[in-house]
């Protein structure tokens, strides 16, 4: 009998090592936990083997002392790990300290033991081998000690039950396993005992519960747990997901699957339908990764599916299998659908806004070109100061009606994003000359100076768009002489240089104004509002000119800021960044002829009598002004009232230039001037320079590229048709020594 005892420890022992063995492979927080369970488990199995074989009392009462204290080390670490399981800290808490009471008494149990007889005392018996084997008297004692040890265990059980009740059917099972692990301590205890068992086993069972908690709190409950999630979301997916094992055997449908084309994992295979409409272009032994959209017949009408087929390998590269992700798709299809209408109708919509503005361009600017025109005539022909001070006024009135136009067409511009950019080199000087020659005059009107200030530094080159720069400006000041009634309107302008031959630009418009309220300050670039309209009721504008000049600085990678206070004025700062042409520093800033201010008389700037020009337009006002404006010229001038009249006269006569109007009925311009080209003889040769009131951006070109040789925009300037007029007629018939300056 003895040596079955040994035998049982022997194996007992081999099993905790075993289990400690696992335990050592497994990196985990909660392993040095379960290692002191098995320790002691350790212990405790010693002890019984001491116990089993020793043949004194002495050290069978201090084994027993040592085998009850390890069962205490192991009961404790068990449970506390249940009572965190479950989040019942307080309950771990109030049994903290009741195991110190036990420890105490097992303490105490241990140093009686090696003075006096065992404190559970032990009972001898006989065994049939003759030999004595040590056992525990079941007193009182020994059951107040078992209780101490069991009452605990019976309230984790209860704690764990009511977890399991209370919880969702979803995570019932992670509190199954410990349960059953934490039940089975207790059965296979009352089995030993009822069962009087050859060796207290109760060690091993415990040890086998710590092994089974361990197991089932680490991996087997949160993989079911992760693969419960995964499940319920894939499931959750608008997406359909279908999961092929390495043989193509499906493993996995989620719901939008089985919705979506009725397959289960049982009917499912690359054969089936829709799988293998899918794989038909690919190839039948391994199907190529592909994503892609299909359109497919379902039984309420077409439908598009987006589906993605790939394979997945784990590290080493090895095959572990293939899914397919497919999502419908028919919705998004009808909106990208719908928005490639919407987009085709805008573009239709913004192809006919450009052609009713360049309608509306030509319809404006065709009556503009002859009031102006005329009244041009009036200006140079009168001498009645009254008359002159009237035409003037029309004058003016043109002006402000022409900037209404050009600003909206330079919004429209904007929009369809046909606006560019040309960098020239240009003199700042030069520049700031200009716009102070276009707005002195307005400011005169009011007795408003206007004070200009320029660094030296500032280099004399720069490298922008002259002309748009000159529009920012000159609306800017503009805006500060409308709304300033006393005091000045001032420029001032700075450079900033940097590392790489260019620099920032910092201009600086300031005015004496009403100002303007902190919240109207956003509604300033906002196109077709206005601040204090009420207030400004007879201040001309239309709102589009801040808006305009804040997207051209912005296509020229520059900004606009506003500072203003109400009654005090306010500040516009350009940022602009410009390349530098020539470093040379512009020096101090001269104004030079301050006449320019004041309309000086015409004088025309050649005279050519040799030459003749043939003049086409189907307007008859439009030909007497052409007349009237080359009159002083002395060129020798043909009228034609028509492409069909233009095209004979060209027959009879020849000429140096032809000025062709193009809006004309047929044949227009465009037309009259091929069949002229195509005619031969001299004047096939000569000049033709298209007449039009179409101003919108790219146009030149287009003329250009058509085939005429100069562009002149309407209403016609005098000084732009002499400039034309002397570029392009032939040197010899021209009597003059200098070219006109601008």
């Amino acid at each position: 009998m003895r040596l079955i005892f040994t035998a049982s420890a022997m194996i007992s022992e081999v099993l905790l090592i075993l289990f400690i063995s696992v335990l050592l492979r497994i990196k985990s927080p909660l392993r040095d936990s379960i290692l002191r369970i098995l320790f002691f488990a350790f212990v405790a199995v010693l002890s019984n083997i001491v116990i089993a074989v020793s043949p004194a009392p002495l050290p069978v009462n201090i084994a027993f002392s040592f085998y009850f204290t390890s069962i205490d080390f192991i009961t404790y670490y068990l449970l506390s790990f249940t009572f965190i399981y479950v989040n019942r800290l307080k309950f771990k808490e109030i049994y903290n300290k009741f195991w110190r009471v036990v420890i105490l008494f097992d303490a105490a149990n241990l140093l009686v033991s090696v003075k006096t007889q065992h404190m559970y005392t032990m009972a001898t018996r006989k065994l049939e081998d003759g030999s004595t084997a040590f056992l525990t008297v079941q007193t009182p004692l020994f059951y107040f000690h078992l209780a101490f040890c069991y009452i605990p265990i019976v309230i984790a059980l209860v704690l764990l039950s009511v977890s399991l009740y209370r919880s969702y059917s979803f995570y019932r099972f992670k509190y199954f396993p410990l349960l059953a692990s934490v039940s089975g301590i207790v059965l296979l205890n009352i089995a030993y005992m009822l069962l009087s068992l050859p060796f207290d086993y109760s060690v091993l069972f415990y040890a086998l519960a710590a092994f089974l908690l361990y197991f089932f709190a680490l991996f087997y409950i949160p993989r079911r747990l992760m693969n419960e999630t995964l499940r319920l979301a894939t499931d959750s997916m608008k997406e359909g997901l279908l999961l092929f094992d390495a043989d193509r055997n499906c493993i996995y449908v989620n719901r939008a699957a089985r919705d979506m084309f009725g397959i289960d994992r049982e009917s499912c295979s690359f054969a089936s339908y829709p799988l293998s409409l899918w794989l038909n272009a690919s190839d039948p032994i391994r199907p190529a990764e592909f994503e892609q959209t299909f359109r497919m017949t379902m039984q309420d009408g077409p439908h598009h599916f987006r589906v993605d087929y790939r394979h997945c390998s784990d590290s080493k590269a090895h095959d572990l299998g293939s899914f397919f992700l497919f999502e419908d798709v028919t919705e998004d299809h009808l909106l990208m659908k719908n928005l490639e209408e919407a987009r085709a109708d805008a573009s239709q919509a913004n192809i006919a806004k450009s052609l009713f503005l360049a309608n509306m361009s030509h319809e404006i600017r065709t009556p503009i070109n002859s009031i102006l025109g005329m009244n041009e005539m009036i200006l140079r022909e009168s001498s009645d100061d009254h008359i002159l001070e009237y035409a003037d006024d029309i004058r003016k009135s043109g002006d402000t009606l022409l900037s209404l136009v050009g600003n909206i067409l330079d919004l429209s511009k904007i929009e369809s994003g046909k606006m560019e950019i040309h960098p020239a080199p240009y003199r700042i000087h030069d520049l700031i000359r200009d716009c102070y020659a276009l707005v002195s005059p307005r400011a005169a009107q009011k007795d408003l100076p206007i004070r200009i200030e320029c660094a030296p530094d500032i280099p004399s080159v720069l490298l922008g768009d002259r002309d748009r720069i000159r529009q920012v400006l000159v609306n800017l000041l503009t805006n500060g002489i409308k709304y300033t009634q006393y005091g000045q309107v001032t420029l001032k302008a700075a450079w900033e240089p940097d590392e790489h031959r260019s620099g920032i630009l910092h201009i600086v418009v300031s005015d004496t104004g009403q100002g303007i309220s902190e919240q109207d300050i956003a509604k300033l670039f906002q196109v077709f509002q206005r601040v204090n309209e009420e207030q400004n009721r007879g201040v001309e504008g239309t709102g589009l000119g801040l808006a305009i000049s804040k997207q051209i600085l912005e296509m020229m990678h520059g900004s606009i800021l506003v500072s203003s206070e109400v009654g005090k004025g306010t500040d516009f700062s350009i940022i602009l960044p410009q390349p530098v042409e020539d470093d040379t520093p512009a020096g101090p800033f001269l104004l030079q002829d301050t006449a320019a201010s004041k309309r000086s008389a015409y004088k025309e700037a050649f005279h050519a009598p040799n030459a003749s020009v043939l003049v086409v337009d189907d307007i008859e006002m439009n030909l007497k002004l052409m007349t009237a404006l080359l009159k002083k010229t002395q060129i020798g001038i043909t009228t034609a009232a028509g492409g069909n009249e233009a095209i004979e006269i060209c027959k009879k006569q020849d000429f140096d230039l032809i000025l062709m109007d193009h809006m004309m009925p047929p044949p227009d311009g465009v037309e009259a001037m091929e069949r002229i080209r195509e005619a031969g003889g001299h004047n096939a040769q000569i000049p033709i320079v298209v007449l039009t009131a179409n101003a919108v951006e790219g146009v030149e070109n287009t003329y250009l590229a058509m085939g005429f040789d100069g562009y002149l925009s309407k209403p016609v300037l005098s000084k732009d048709l002499e400039a034309m007029l002397q570029k392009l007629l032939p040197k010899e018939k021209i009597q003059a020594e200098s070219y006109p300056t601008e």
